[in-house]
């Protein structure tokens, strides 16, 4: 930029950092995208702030941090407005034995620094998902952006760093094992899985055959094997005993009958007589 030229200078000011428009991620990448981003890269105790990113999500990252700094160091701020609960980030620094008292200042110095922290970690998990072609942001995004980074290593405990490694065996496994759709050739190798409608490929002789059984071996009902029981042998004579029949249904008809009226033949000639 020619410091000579201030219509130059117009011409290049900086647009407004609009947070508005996709949050922080979209504002940072509108400015990147038009060449807004710092052209030194941070070195020193800021080297870690575009770590294990490149390209355009190094420039999206950068911008943010420069908006972030430009604006705790030039912007007036309302103390009274915090994004996070003061009373909870106070309850956490209680819990540490070591603290005596809390100055007025401490609360709101955590709240500014958890908002910076979260707003980062958040931006660094949805570069990610970008770059696997998602729009939802998942555990393991969250795992990834935390291994790219070694600022993070104090979370390693929370978010295992098997988790990122998991998911990206997850990925691939789940990309190579897509089925051939119907209009592809089937490759070799390949077992075609049979359709509803049509016959089982496998015969009955082989199916026997594989578990054992004999082709003459049948299960079917095949007649005269339990011959009826119930039926008298016709060749039998006339006179000779029959062996006891096997059914158990054969005296059913015998079970209920009862015992003959007695004739009142006879006391009905006596009177008559």
């Amino acid at each position: 930029m020619d410091p000579s030229n201030p219509q130059a200078q117009q011409a290049r000011q900086r647009p407004v950092y609009d947070p508005s428009q996709g949050g922080h991620y979209g504002a940072s990448a509108h400015l990147a995208s038009q060449g807004f981003a710092p052209s030194e890269l941070y070195t020193g105790p800021w080297a870690n702030a575009h770590q294990g990113l490149t390209g355009q999500y190094k420039d999206i990252l950068t911008t943010y941090w420069q908006h972030t700094i430009s604006h705790l160091e030039n912007d007036t701020h309302d103390y009274k407005i915090h994004q996070l609960p003061l009373a909870r980030i106070k309850k956490v620094m209680k819990a540490d034995p070591e603290v005596k008292m809390i100055s007025a200042e401490a609360p709101i110095l955590f709240a500014k620094g958890c908002d910076i922290f979260i707003t980062e970690l958040t931006m660094r998990a949805w570069i990610h998902a970008e770059e696997n072609k998602r729009r939802t942001l998942q555990r393991s995004d969250i795992a990834s952006a935390l291994a790219k980074s070694d600022m993070f290593d104090f979370l390693i405990d929370i978010v295992p760093r098997e988790e990122a490694s998991s998911h990206a065996k997850r990925t691939t496994q789940t990309a190579a094992a897509q089925p051939v759709s119907a209009g592809q050739p089937q490759m070799p190798g390949q077992h075609a899985m049979p359709q509803p409608n049509q016959p089982h490929p496998i015969g009955a002789a082989d199916y026997m055959a594989g578990h054992g059984l004999a082709p003459e071996q049948d299960y079917r009902g095949q007649p005269n094997m339990y011959p009826d029981q119930s039926v008298p042998n016709p060749q039998a004579a006339y006179g000779q005993t029959q062996p006891p029949s096997m059914n158990p249904y054969d005296n059913m008809g015998n079970m209920y009958t009862y015992p003959a009226m007695p004739t009142q033949q006879a006391s009905i000639s006596g009177a008559l007589s």
